[in-house]
């Protein structure tokens, strides 16, 4: 019989692999990890090798989630979004789906700065700092971090927040048809016609630091 832990992390294990269609191998290399690590494991459960701490921490890293070991009735699940660059989001932004997971993922692996989330974010889901005073009039201030869904997972509706990023600079504003409308305490900031802003995507979550 298998004991809770380790019902704990095969639950975890195939529920990762299931969702974002990986196989063992697939993920192992992702993580950095010896594949033996996982099929072990996977082909018999019950007696076979537990991975290592290490290697579950590996895995944790670069899936943006983590085993459950205690009663997930209790806890919503926790996972984990990548906060990006400007640069990376211009990257990010170009890629296609795939692709674009798999980036996400890897700025996980490589240790990148990230927002934990409870409940459901897609596998295409990240994080900006604002930076730019075009939503302070509205609570969204610079240095907040902002959590994104792409347009290609959530399309906006009228008074949502979207982020725009630009020549050195992320933007927050209200989405009202067919204008992005700052609301802002800066005389400088403008309107600007949806169609001709590079949104990033829409904001799903603002997280602030209280201290630097």
């Amino acid at each position: 019989m298998m004991d809770d832990t380790r019902r704990a992390i095969l639950r975890w294990m195939t529920g990762v692999m299931e969702a974002k269609d990986w196989s063992a191998g697939g993920w192992a290399r992702l993580a950095g990890v010896t594949a033996t690590n996982l099929t072990r494991f996977l082909r018999d459960p019950a007696m076979g090798s537990v991975p290592s701490a290490d290697t579950l921490a590996r895995l944790a890293r670069v899936a943006g989630s983590e085993p459950r070991f205690l009663d997930e009735h209790a806890y919503a699940p926790v996972t984990r979004v990548p906060v990006l660059s400007l640069e990376q989001a211009h990257i990010f932004l170009d890629l296609g789906r795939r692709a674009g997971e798999a980036f996400l993922a890897g700025a996980l692996k490589e240790g990148a700065a990230s927002v934990a989330m409870d409940g459901h974010t897609s596998r295409r889901a990240f994080a900006l700092r604002i930076l730019s005073k075009s939503l302070d009039a509205a609570g969204v201030l610079p240095r907040d971090c902002v959590v994104l869904e792409p347009l290609d997972v959530l399309t906006p509706q009228a008074g949502d927040v979207v982020v725009t990023v630009g020549e050195g600079t992320i933007c927050g504003y209200r989405f009202f048809p067919p204008h992005l409308m700052p609301v802002s305490t800066d005389p400088d900031c403008h309107p600007t016609a949806f169609d001709r802003a590079h949104v990033a995507g829409v904001a799903v979550h603002v997280v602030r630091a209280l201290r630097m």
